[in-house]
């Protein structure tokens, strides 16, 4: 009765949840160094106030201006060498917007060295949430630098900003920004996307993100080694120490990490976190569905939607893109059942696994990594494709 009652306590949290909770900004369309602009400060002045169409990035107006504010983190992936657009190749932008359920406008802008902005997208009457735009480095229409449209932009020293504009004028506007180069020195294409540093995406929920944590190093990965390799081992972890079992109908299951007991080392591994955080060397996506996992993850228990989304948690823990893949998995026989796996892009190539058929059959003849890194052609033979997350 009790795994009942914590299913029903779920979903109906849940429901509340999406009512009140803002949504991801979907978007979709790269330096050297790159550096995060964060002051807590509110800065005024007695210029007069940009307009929309303003060519400098807007940090001095006449109205009340937050640096940070509604903006809480802001980061880019890039490689060491820099961004160079190029087909296959783009910038990853992230960030997190809180508006705390204001109505607001977001603006996304790159500047170049001179103050005018080469690109500019615009995301109207938004609650705000986890933004992830990827540019692909060309120019937008009608830019103010007066380039021509959707043509690569030239080497040089560039700026991201993020700007919100509350719909509500008593509440101050938001911004900030991140600088990055544009280099012909940096790989091209998908060696590109291969050589940026990617920005680790945490769930903001200290438990889970600890739990992930500590599955990490288990495992044994290392910041050092490859996308492919971290994949692999998170792949291997779970296959060996997941258990496929469908707990809403009871039972008694260990619990591996003692979360009760470990209030301290949870509250502190949060604090570094939060730290990272505010540096933009991490980013909260703060997904209440990842959160829901906390209870499977101590148990190391659960269904394929359970283990898609550890998966995806654990991915992201360690700056790997992934997602969740939702449709039928097609059994031999003719039949299909309803399923969830997963993608996962590594070395700017996406791949597909199902480490939850691997739990299910491992040990049973089939051996390790049978349903690890398909390409699309190879997973659509055993999957049905309705949605990827």
């Amino acid at each position: 009765m009790k795994y009942i009652q914590r299913s029903l306590l779920i979903l109906f949290s849940m429901v509340f949840l999406c009512m009140i909770c803002p949504k991801t900004i979907s978007a979709s369309e790269v330096s050297t160094e790159a550096s995060s602009t964060e002051t807590s400060s509110t800065e005024t002045s007695s210029t007069e106030t940009p307009s929309e169409e303003s060519t400098q990035p807007d940090t001095n107006t006449t109205e009340e201006v937050k640096d940070g504010g509604m903006v809480e983190s802001l980061s880019v992936s890039i490689s060491k060498k820099g961004f160079r657009p190029s087909k296959e190749n783009y910038l990853r932008i992230k960030s997190y917007i809180n508006t705390g359920y204001q109505l607001s406008d977001v603006r996304l802008r790159i500047y170049n060295k001179k103050g005018k902005y080469v690109f500019q997208k615009k995301f109207k009457n938004t609650y705000g949430g986890f933004l992830d735009y990827k540019w692909n480095g060309k120019t937008s229409k009608k830019n103010a630098a007066g380039l021509a449209a959707k043509k690569y932009v030239k080497n040089g020293t560039y700026t991201v900003e993020i700007y919100v504009t509350p719909k509500n004028p008593n509440i101050p506007k938001s911004t900030k920004t991140y600088k990055f180069k544009v280099s012909s020195k940096a790989a091209s294409g998908k060696a590109g996307l291969s050589a940026a540093k990617t920005v680790p995406i945490f769930t903001g929920n200290a438990k889970v993100d600890y739990m992930a944590e500590k599955i990490c190093k288990s495992a044994g990965i290392k910041s050092s080694q490859s996308e492919s390799e971290k994949v692999r081992l998170i792949y291997h972890w779970m296959t060996i120490n997941q258990k496929h079992v469908h707990y809403y109908e009871g039972g008694n299951f260990k619990t591996y990490y003692k979360l009760k007991s470990s209030t301290k080392k949870i509250n502190k591994y949060k604090k570094a976190s939060d730290k990272r955080y505010k540096k933009g060397k991490i980013i909260y996506n703060y997904d209440t569905a990842l959160a829901y996992e906390q209870w499977c993850m101590e148990r190391r228990i659960g269904v394929c939607t359970d283990h898609a989304a550890i998966f995806k948690i654990l991915c992201n823990h360690v700056g790997i893109e992934a997602g969740i893949c939702s449709g039928y998995y097609l059994n031999r026989n003719g039949t299909k059942a309803g399923h969830s796996w997963n993608y996962a892009i590594v070395d700017g190539e996406t791949y597909y696994y199902d480490v939850d058929v691997e739990i299910q059959n491992y040990g049973k003849g089939q051996g390790d990594y049978y349903w690890y890194q398909k390409n699309r052609t190879d997973a659509e033979k055993t999957h049905e494709f309705h949605s990827e997350e």
